[in-house]
């Protein structure tokens, strides 16, 4: 399994405090089968804003002690960028990407994406890049219409929702709307945005929830297929699910039935 979203690099955001508190929740992701991992920590201009020097010096040190403990494990370099007028430079600047990928976590304003979204993220995608949308279950405007990030899937927006919201640790709406966005076929990663607050269960349950509620081929395509083709720079399909609907046979009604308003 993969993990396309966590903040268990430490001191860099609101994520984890220290390299033992990363360690041991990299200890507990690796019992469970998680093979890779990105540390994707929040770059927001103004608040979580630092050179890709920084960032680098603080991954190459945590990598350095998981190798030594965890040689199965691999880390590679991530972030997780507020969208805003401008980030694009940021984005070529600092190389603000997963991995060595053209794929880019990206996240706006929980309350609602703002009117202008889509009109920061073009520039993105014609510059070739990938953009995910994190934990699209959790915007006020998408939990309000849910058919919203079918939307931006069809502006070539890739979704990711996260394993706590389908296990309800984010509330019972935000449940209801991660469920739907994935049996609707609108999500391509399940990841934990994990911030080290609390153990890292949810994943693992959220895989088996799919599993059982949906089926085993598209938790392995949600948390490790997909995942997968980030890294080897292959193009994740947009669509993968044709939802059909079922027909009801509805009565014909006879000529004797339409004179006389017979049902």
């Amino acid at each position: 399994m993969i993990d396309i979203h966590c903040h268990i690099l430490p001191n860099i955001d609101d994520g984890s405090r220290d390299e033992e508190h990363s360690l041991q929740q990299l200890r507990s992701m690796v019992e469970g089968g998680i093979s890779r991992v990105y540390l994707t920590s929040h770059y927001f201009r103004g608040h979580y804003q630092y050179t890709r020097a920084e960032y680098d010096a603080k991954f190459d040190r945590l990598r350095g002690l998981v190798k030594a403990e965890l040689p199965e494990l691999e880390l590679l370099p991530g972030f997780e960028v507020y969208i805003q007028p401008g980030i694009l430079e940021d984005i070529e600047e600092h190389n603000l990407c997963l991995g060595d990928s053209r794929y880019v976590l990206i996240e706006s304003e929980l309350n609602g994406l703002p009117t202008d979204f889509y009109f920061n993220i073009y520039p993105i995608l014609r510059k070739g890049f990938r953009p995910i949308l994190a934990h699209a279950e959790r915007y006020v405007s998408i939990m309000k219409d849910p058919a919203e990030a079918q939307k931006y899937l069809e502006q070539n927006i890739y979704i990711q929702v996260n394993a706590g919201s389908l296990m309800g640790l984010y509330g019972e709406k935000v449940k209801e709307t991660a469920i739907k966005l994935v049996e609707e076929g609108w999500v391509h990663f399940i990841a934990s945005d994990d911030h080290v607050r609390s153990d890292y269960k949810a994943y693992f349950s959220a895989r088996e929830w799919i599993t059982e509620h949906i089926d085993a081929t598209t938790a392995e395509l949600l948390t490790h297929d997909y995942p997968g083709m980030i890294q080897d720079g292959i193009h994740v399909p947009y669509k993968y699910v044709k939802v059909i609907k079922p027909r009801h046979r509805h009565h014909k009604r006879s000529l004797w039935e339409k004179m006389f308003g017979v049902s």
